[in-house]
């Protein structure tokens, strides 16, 4: 049986300002290609079935 979830922690001060700041950037080149090679992989493992 999975443990529950715990609940999300609420940032405050530096770092909720942090995190914000971390958001709003644009993603490196290397989270483009990990994003790219991910839908490769969920694309290649589709099924499609015929009726």
């Amino acid at each position: 049986m999975a443990r529950p979830i715990k609940p999300t922690p609420t940032l405050t001060g530096e770092d909720a300002i942090d995190f914000l700041k971390r958001m709003n950037e644009p993603p490196t080149k290397e989270d483009i290609e990990f994003a790219k090679k991910v839908k490769e992989i969920r694309e290649k493992r589709k099924v499609h079935f015929k009726f």
